[in-house]
């Protein structure tokens, strides 16, 4: 997980910097579904970049939230 966090940032960035092509909103909806989300809505934040599309917002709020819960299984099995 901490290799596609790092991955994650790595693209946010170079797409903030435009030093890349334009990144389309599902590849970082993919990141974030594969575990970027916790590093990535942050970063989005901060650069204040992407974040005031509402739809871009909803979807990483519900992958965000998707997260916390399969999170929240896996302590309460394990735990």
């Amino acid at each position: 997980m901490l290799v596609i966090n790092i991955i994650s940032v790595v693209v946010v960035l170079l797409d903030y910097k435009r030093i890349i092509g334009r990144v389309p909103s599902i590849a970082f909806h993919g990141l974030e579904l594969l575990g970027g989300v916790v590093v990535m809505l942050p970063i989005l934040y901060i650069l204040r970049y992407r974040v005031t599309k509402e739809s871009y917002f909803l979807v990483s709020l519900w992958t965000l939230t998707i997260w916390f819960f399969i999170s929240y299984i896996k302590i309460g099995i394990f735990g």
